[in-house]
């Protein structure tokens, strides 16, 4: 993954448009893109600061505000398929997501598994 430009170059760069030079000499001077050097200028401007924004981290599922929802849904419901889940969510509680998401939520977040067994074959 690649790495965010130094803030002290982000500085530099800034500091060269503020005096006057064009965002295309800035970014030949620096050997970066134009665009680069009007993203930063603009962030400069209106926020004051010239910070990296953060890369990765921790993303919260999309559906954990619902999992009370959901559990109470299932234990009601043991048998409910996939889809049925997705159109209940979209009737009920207003969410377009896709079965995939749902898997995934169910599976890591509550802990279900699909797995045969010989009461239900």
């Amino acid at each position: 993954m690649p790495t965010p430009y130094s803030e002290d170059l982000r500085l530099r760069v800034v500091n060269a448009v503020e005096n006057g030079k064009t965002t295309r000499e800035v970014a030949t001077l620096f050997q970066v893109s134009s665009s680069f050097v009007s993203n930063i200028h603009q962030c400069w401007k209106q926020k004051g600061h010239v910070h990296a924004k953060q890369i990765g981290g921790y993303r919260r599922a999309f559906l954990e505000p619902y999992e009370d929802a959901i559990k109470a849904q299932l234990s009601d419901h043991p048998s409910m398929t996939l889809k049925e889940l997705q159109s209940w969510l979209a009737n009920e509680q207003g969410l377009s997501l896709s079965i995939s998401a749902i898997d995934k939520f169910v599976r890591q977040k509550l802990g279900y598994r699909y797995k045969k067994n010989r009461v239900r074959q």
